[in-house]
């Protein structure tokens, strides 16, 4: 009889420690997952604020692309017209995207070219903010791409987490079965499911706790 109360003993004290092993393990889990949802909401707002200025740069170059374009066709207009001082002035004052490409317009017209592709697609042609959008756009790409990897760690620390629960259950049972065989399967369960469940864990990145920091725009503003 003593035996017997013995080995239960030795049973509801290894799934005692255990029992505590997992309640530790499962508040690591769900400080890790607040941590990688903090981080997936940081980095959202960061690829926010990156479209927002690949918007503005955008915005700006299609106003110079408007610009440009409205110089080239009075320039077009001026020179069929034999007026050349106006066609002067409209080269002279030419924004600095647009002079070269257009110079290298009119030395090829000058030279009989018949087949002379228009300023805008000749390599030239180069906005700095065009390019400046583009890069902002892949860098909002590639901060969209982390916050999705951060939730997907957040929700992978929330699935421990509920393992871990589940191993509360089988080892919280142990000391409730009757039987003794059904105290050890429960205590075998329970171990089992909890050192699966930190083997895995230990294989997972973990996230590290940083004081939120101001979010500043990407890149310099835009001329106005």
């Amino acid at each position: 009889m003593g035996s017997e109360f013995s080995r239960r003993d030795n049973l509801e004290i290894v799934a005692s420690a255990l029992l505590a092993a997992a309640t530790v393990a499962s508040a690591w889990c769900a400080y890790q997952a607040s941590l990688w949802n903090g981080e997936e909401t940081r980095t959202l707002a960061r690829a926010t604020v990156t479209q927002f200025a690949s918007s503005r740069r955008t915005t700006v170059a299609n106003r110079n692309l408007t610009v440009d374009a409205a110089t080239y066709l009075e320039y077009l207009a001026a020179d069929l017209r034999g007026d050349t001082k106006v066609a002067g002035f409209l080269r002279q004052h030419a924004r600095p995207e647009l002079k070269p490409a257009l110079e290298a317009w009119i030395a090829d017209k000058a030279a009989g070219r018949s087949d002379l592709p228009n300023p805008f697609i000749r390599p030239e042609y180069r906005l700095a903010d065009e390019a400046a959008a583009l890069e902002l756009d892949a860098q909002a790409e590639a901060e969209i791409g982390q916050a999705a990897a951060a939730n997907a760690r957040n929700d992978t620390y929330v699935l421990h987490t509920v393992l871990f629960a589940l191993s509360f259950f089988f080892l919280g049972a142990t000391s409730q079965a009757r039987r003794r065989g059904t105290r050890r399967a429960m205590l075998v369960f329970g171990a089992l499911i909890f050192a699966l469940s930190v083997i895995s864990l230990a294989r997972l990145p973990r996230a590290r706790s940083e004081r939120p920091a101001t979010i500043i725009g990407n890149g310099p503003a835009p001329d106005s």
